[in-house]
C-alpha cells in the first residue's frame, strides 16, 4: 500500500503461540490438574478478567503475576514463562506469520515494539532470537523507559526508526495497544490469537500482499 513504509509489530501473541496455546501441555507437564490455569481469549466460557486486560481496564503484568500465583498454588516456585520455554516455546513461531514475515521485506521496512519481550525471550534475546533476521530494529519497553499503550511508547518508536507515525502499521493482539497506536498517529491492526490465519489474510489485503 502507498500510504504504508513499516509495519511495526508486537511479538508475544500474535508472532508465537499464546501462553494459553500452551496451558493445557504445561499442566500436564507440571502436573497440574488439566484446567488449573485460565484460557484467557480461548476460553469457550469467556474470560471476564483477560478482558478487562484487553480493554486497558487491567494491567497486562499484574494479570500474568496473578496467573503464575496460581500456578504456584500447585507447583511452588514455577515461573511460567521458564517452564514455558522449558516446552520449546520459543521454536513455536506461527507458520503463518513466520511467513508473511518473510514476504514483507520486498515491499515495507519492519520493527518490532514490544512490552516484554526480555521476559519471555531471555536478557540475550537480541542476540539469540531466531526471527532477528526479518526486522531493522527491536525496541523493546526496557529500552525506551515506558510501555505500550503510553503514547510515548509509540513516539519513541516511531522516532527511532525515523519514520512518519501515519505511515506505521502497527500491529498487535491488544485492543488496548491498538487504540494506542491510533491515538498516537499509527495505523494499526488487531490481531485475532484465535484465529491468526484469518488475521494474516486481512494483513496480506492490506499490505497488498494477497
Amino acid at each position: 500500500m502507498s500510504d504504508i513504509d513499516v509495519v511495526l509489530w508486537d511479538i508475544g501473541q500474535v508472532l508465537y503461540q499464546s501462553p494459553f496455546e500452551r496451558f493445557s501441555e504445561l499442566e500436564a507437564h507440571t502436573g497440574m490438574p488439566e484446567g488449573t490455569l485460565p484460557r484467557g481469549p480461548f476460553s469457550p466460557q469467556g474470560d471476564p478478567t483477560y478482558d478487562e486486560v484487553d480493554s486497558g481496564a487491567r494491567d497486562e503484568p499484574d494479570y500474568w503475576r496473578d496467573i503464575e500465583a496460581l500456578a504456584q498454588e500447585t507447583v511452588p516456585g514455577l515461573h511460567i514463562y521458564d517452564a514455558l520455554r522449558e516446552l520449546g516455546w520459543e521454536g513455536r513461531g506461527r507458520p503463518v506469520v513466520v511467513t508473511l514475515l518473510a514476504d514483507i521485506p520486498s515491499r515495507y521496512r519492519q520493527a518490532v515494539l514490544t512490552n516484554d519481550a526480555t521476559k519471555f525471550l531471555g536478557a540475550d534475546w537480541r542476540t539469540t532470537w531466531e526471527y532477528a533476521g526479518f526486522f531493522e530494529r527491536s525496541i523493546d519497553s526496557l529500552d525506551i523507559g515506558v510501555r505500550k499503550p503510553d503514547k510515548a511508547a509509540f513516539t519513541a518508536a516511531v522516532d527511532l526508526l525515523g519514520a512518519d507515525a501515519s505511515r506505521v502499521l502497527f500491529v498487535d493482539d491488544l485492543t488496548v495497544n491498538v487504540n494506542g497506536a491510533r491515538d498516537s498517529g499509527l495505523q494499526a491492526f488487531r490481531f485475532d490469537t484465535t484465529d491468526p490465519a484469518a488475521s494474516v489474510v486481512e494483513l496480506r489485503g492490506l499490505l497488498g500482499l494477497a
